[in-house]
């Protein structure tokens, strides 16, 4: 009788063992399932944020605009309006016009920033405007209001200097940098003629 209580003894503490690492294991593949979703979701956020981090410095470095030439109708002893002709570069993604900043510097004088308006084009107030739309699919007048460009397109940025066209007088250096909200700037820097005929339009870049 003894030696079977003994035995009942062992086998209910090897039962009770047993069902202790039992417990235990299926904690142990719960806490570890936890964990691997944990994980899994973490890795799918940081290879999503990844991904679109990628797209967006694609974009940032594909998208830009080529100065084609500057050309600017001249006065007695300046210039009173420019005209830039660009486009935006191969395989360039939209470019919002009226998020483009124009700085124009002038050698010798506080740089100035234009902001696009859709009726004026003074320089004074800080302005420039799309005088003409080139080559684009559609209807100017819908560009106007909601103006962009994108690759393939072509178009002029009018810039009137009239109230300040002596600041660009003969043999000044003038540098003109557009700002992109997305992607790479242009610059193009050039000197002005020696001598200016009045009412007459030169090339000054391109």
């Amino acid at each position: 009788m003894g030696m079977f209580e003994e035995t009942m003894k062992i086998d209910d503490c090897r039962a009770d063992v047993g069902a202790s690492i039992l417990i235990l294991f299926i904690a142990t593949i719960l806490i570890t399932g936890i964990v691997v979703t944990a994980l899994t979701g973490t890795t799918n956020m940081f290879v999503n944020k990844a991904e679109k981090t990628g797209e967006e410095s694609k974009e940032h470095v594909t998208t830009g605009i080529n100065i084609i030439s500057v050309s600017g109708k001249m006065t007695g002893d300046g210039i009173s309006s420019f005209g830039i002709l660009l486009e935006p570069v191969t395989g360039s993604g939209i470019i919002t016009i009226d998020a483009l900043v124009i700085r124009v510097g002038v050698d010798g004088r506080t740089p100035v920033f234009l902001r696009y308006n859709k009726t004026s084009d003074s320089c004074g107030d800080g302005f420039f405007n799309v005088s003409r739309w080139i080559r684009i699919e559609g209807d100017a007048a819908d560009r106007a209001d909601d103006p962009y460009i994108e690759c393939g397109d072509m178009i002029e940025i009018g810039i009137d200097t009239t109230a300040s066209a002596s600041d660009f007088s003969p043999n000044t250096e003038i540098t003109i940098l557009l700002l992109l909200e997305e992607g790479f700037n242009a610059r193009t820097e050039f000197r002005t003629p020696l001598t200016y005929v009045s009412s007459e339009y030169v090339e000054l870049h391109g």
